[in-house]
């Protein structure tokens, strides 16, 4: 294990009708004035909103409403979000959805008392250092952006998806109400399940120790994402499933499965590529093709792990560690079968996908190696792994 600094000062407030409670939640945190981001309309036309503004109302809390937030959330909208916080100047930034809307809320919060452009802090050319908080009413259960430090945003202009990590961005609170997810479709619930996983699966592949309880947390938080998936897709308004999988997204992302461990997100990395050059790639689709891909061309690099993984979450019991290991690589790929995932670029709807390009996008033009303890992921090893994806 090696030395860490953990940080989760996330409230949650976990259970039914818990967004009501908003207005007071408000009240007790000394929030005044609200400045909401939503997506595309979903909280207006099931009534979340109008319920949000009455508690709102009730506590005597003044609101600002920003709409608009699209999956693979752009920096144009942040902008425009920062220029109309400057002129209501909020004491909260209020999410109500999901990673997208979230992440565009970490955006805004962090421009507030920037001088310069705020997609500055994705590539690097700025850090951080006063936010305003930032508050979730989670509508979907996928990103775990309401426990996180991370926040993801795309510039359409230069084809380019980036996200940068601060504990300034770590929402104040979070509230988690599993009968909000009943509505979301079959496919982005889906979307939702893989993205957990893989925020729990590659941090479970960063190297460990014999006895690490970060991989045991993993262990459990993977299993458990499975038995409610597939509780899920018997009965999608099963709420105890619903409930689960809603608190696993946000443990999955708050870097418990990686404490005391190093947090390399390898296919993140390669899928931020693919839905910055294809913005109209889901992000959670685009995973459940390269993750599979990812998987076993590593399986011959790391196949103690993977064996690990086989064994203890879905319980192959092969001889042979390499074919055991495959196996579980091989259950991953059955349950994002069944939960209708795409398996390659076609599925995505990207019938020529431009290599090199997105090659590039990964190595920074060859500048950059992505650190793997057995085989670092260099131009060539990117290369092989979206062509697998063909």
């Amino acid at each position: 294990m090696i030395d860490f600094d953990f940080y989760s000062p996330t409230k949650i407030y976990f259970g039914s009708n818990k967004e009501k409670a908003i207005g007071q939640i408000c009240r007790d945190g000394g929030y005044h004035k609200v400045f909401i981001v939503i997506g595309q309309g979903s909280v207006k036309r099931n009534g979340l909103l109008d319920k949000v503004i009455v508690s709102l109302n009730e506590a005597d809390v003044q609101h600002h409403l920003l709409e608009g937030v699209r999956a693979n959330p752009q920096i144009e909208l942040c902008r425009e979000g920062i220029k109309e916080a400057l002129d209501f100047k909020p004491d909260l930034i209020l999410a109500i959805g999901g990673g997208s809307v979230i992440d565009t809320a970490k955006n805004i919060a962090v421009g507030y008392y920037y001088d310069g452009d705020s997609f500055d802090f994705h590539l690097q050319k700025a850090i951080p250092e006063k936010a305003l908080p930032v508050g979730v009413i989670l509508t979907i259960s996928a990103a775990g952006s309401e426990l996180s430090n991370s926040c993801v945003i795309s510039d359409d202009e230069k084809h380019i998806k980036r996200g940068f990590n601060s504990d300034l961005i770590r929402p104040v609170f979070a509230i988690e109400n599993p009968k909000l997810t009943y509505g979301v479709s079959k496919t982005q619930t889906a979307y939702g399940i893989v993205d957990t996983m893989m925020h729990t699966l590659e941090r479970y592949f960063n190297p460990s120790s014999d006895n690490e309880p970060a991989d045991g947390f993993a262990e459990a938080l993977l299993r458990a994402v499975v038995k409610a998936a597939e509780g899920i897709l018997i009965n999608a308004t099963d709420y105890e499933s619903r409930a689960v999988l809603m608190l696993m997204s946000s443990l999955s992302h708050n870097n418990l499965t990686s404490i005391g461990k190093s947090n390399i997100l390898y296919v993140h990395q390669l899928e931020h590529a693919i839905s910055g050059l294809y913005p109209k790639v889901a992000h959670g689709a685009g995973l459940a093709v390269l993750f599979p891909a990812w998987a076993k061309y590593y399986v011959n690099y790391d196949t103690d792990k993977f064996n690990q993984l086989a064994t203890n979450v879905f319980n192959c019991r092969l001889k042979n560690k390499l074919d055991n290991a495959k196996a579980g690589i091989a259950q991953v790929e059955k349950l994002f079968a069944q939960l209708d995932m795409p398996k390659n670029f076609k599925d995505l709807g990207i019938l020529n996908p431009d290599i090199e390009r997105l090659v590039e996008l990964v190595t920074a033009g060859g500048t950059r190696v992505i650190d793997h303890p057995n085989k670092p992921m260099d131009q060539e090893v990117v290369k092989t792994i979206f062509n697998n994806c063909l």
